[in-house]
């Protein structure tokens, strides 16, 4: 399947606070081959899934966001764990 700039739009818009968890695709169920190219590991991942923005962990809702621009997820990553050694246990 094929996703169209409309069909992505519609998965964006997805609003994680009205969502049914149950319809969303557990992250942990997706199989990708690594070592196969870039366009092949997208395509793997899109027709695993029924929403290619939000999908869940386990009890977790999970929305995610693509920028042309900005920190990379690396950066991201970082950071988060950062603050995490932060927070007193």
């Amino acid at each position: 399947m094929e996703l169209t700039a409309k069909m992505l739009q519609k998965m964006a818009a997805v609003d994680i606070r009205s969502v049914d968890i149950n319809t969303l695709t557990d992250l942990r169920d997706i199989e990708i081959d690594t070592k196969k190219p870039v366009p092949q590991k997208l395509a793997a991942f899109a027709e695993q899934t029924n929403n290619v923005y939000v999908h869940r962990i386990g009890a977790y809702i999970v929305k995610v966001r693509f920028q042309k621009e900005g920190p990379t997820i690396d950066d991201k990553m970082e950071e988060y764990l950062r603050r995490l050694a932060e927070l007193p246990v």
